[in-house]
């Protein structure tokens, strides 16, 4: 007969005893020990009825984790989205003698496409002459509201549901 520890061989004799299979056979060598599992086992509660069983598709739903985008398909929204801010972008004229500058906006969408909340520039620009450019920033989000989310990324709406998204003046030239 395999041997094991304490709690184990405590939870098993509770259960055994309550299927009415009697202790003595399990340890015959140390009967106050089964006297005492026995004692502890009356004072005991009865266990708890099994809980109801769900039904196939409930419990499919509960197993299942949600539908993740691959990384390939992160890429790919990514690039769309950029894609399609920049297409609504008519970038400011940058000032000769500045530095170039990079908004970056932070972005909370609904599942339509639309905005849920106003978009936030992150990076707002320290230079008084950069901040036409800045504006043209924001103004291509509000042009651009809603998104025409495609199709195939709308299962996905927790991954892209906040974005951050870059608008580099070097890239919308080309």
């Amino acid at each position: 007969m395999p041997t094991y520890s304490r709690p184990v061989a405590g939870l098993m004799l509770v259960a055994l005893i309550a299927a009415g299979v009697c202790a003595e056979r399990l340890w015959p060598r140390n009967a106050s020990r089964s006297e005492e599992a026995s004692k502890q086992a009356t004072q005991a509660p009865a266990p708890a009825p099994p809980a109801a069983v769900p039904s196939a598709p409930a419990a499919a739903a509960a197993i299942e984790a949600p539908a993740r985008m691959t990384l390939a398909q992160q890429a790919s929204f990514d690039a769309w989205l950029v894609k399609t801010y920049l297409s609504c972008w008519r970038p400011a004229p940058p000032p000769a003698d500045a530095d170039l500058y990079v908004a970056q906006v932070r972005l909370a969408f609904n599942p339509d496409g639309s905005l849920s909340k106003p978009a936030k520039l992150v990076n707002p620009p320290s230079n008084p002459a950069l901040k036409p450019q800045a504006k043209s920033v924001m103004l291509a989000v509000q042009n651009c509201n809603p998104l025409p989310v495609p199709a195939q990324y709308r299962p996905f709406y927790e991954q892209w549901k906040t974005k951050s998204i870059h608008f580099n003046p070097q890239v919308a030239a080309r």
